[in-house]
């Protein structure tokens, strides 16, 4: 029989297939192109739902946020599916904010509790992005991950927010929405860039939970990595 691992392949290859002949290319300026984007967004999105699925039994502050995250990252599939780059960026930026909701909120029940009971609390994005540098499990080569949330969070919300005529979309007809080739360049590595590095993160944030994963589960995710990042993953073990 074959292994799991492989069987896991197909079983996302499948599903990304039925996605695309739902979806179609027809927000795509060019899908044949574009597809490899799409294609890695939606593997790395399963990635977190294998995550977000193991940690349901959890108390509601230490899942709720990796919960939103892997949400996050399906919309951002459904975003460059529909040909919103815009819509894209935000998500991703979300999952960032997700991020670092999780590391904090899953270690601070009283103030997750704050929440939903005053509703002037909140913590900042400078205040959480803060706390998780004070974390030791981050404090190895991950660092850089770590590091490299902070510059792409700060070039996301320029995306997201952005009046530059450069960054502007100015569609006048729903028909006229589209993805460009542009957009999907400049959208590529800050893509990969944030779902890698959230996701190596959180195989060692979470390592209980990556670890009570199947083998072949955890083999899967780690193949979604490359090298440097596993490299850096390993040395932090």
């Amino acid at each position: 029989m074959p292994a799991f691992s492989t069987r896991i392949d197909g079983v996302v290859k499948e599903d990304f297939n039925e996605v695309w002949k739902d979806y179609g290319p027809g927000r795509l300026a060019d899908p044949n192109k574009q597809r490899e984007l799409l294609r890695s967004a939606h593997k790395l999105a399963i990635c977190f739902s294998f995550f977000a699925k193991a940690m349901k039994i959890r108390e509601l502050h230490r899942r709720i946020f990796v919960q939103e995250l892997a949400s996050d990252s399906l919309h951002l599939v459904h975003a460059l599916m529909t040909g919103d780059a815009r819509g894209a960026s935000f998500y991703l930026r979300s999952v960032i904010e997700n991020f670092w909701r999780h590391q904090y909120f899953s270690q601070h029940s009283v103030e997750f509790g704050w929440l939903q009971t005053r509703s002037k609390y909140h913590m900042t994005m400078a205040g959480l992005r803060e706390y998780c540098s004070w974390l030791d499990v981050f404090s190895g080569m991950l660092n850089h991950s770590l590091k490299n949330l902070d510059r792409l969070y700060a070039q996301l919300s320029t995306d997201v927010h952005s009046t530059s005529p450069r960054t502007l979309v100015l569609r006048e007809q729903l028909d006229q929405i589209s993805l460009s080739l542009e957009q999907s360049k400049r959208l590529g590595p800050p893509l990969r860039d944030v779902l890698k590095d959230c996701l190596v993160l959180l195989t060692i944030s979470e390592r209980e939970v990556f670890d009570a994963l199947h083998i072949d589960v955890q083999v899967f995710i780690l193949k979604c990595l490359d090298s440097k990042r596993k490299a850096a993953r390993q040395h932090d073990l």
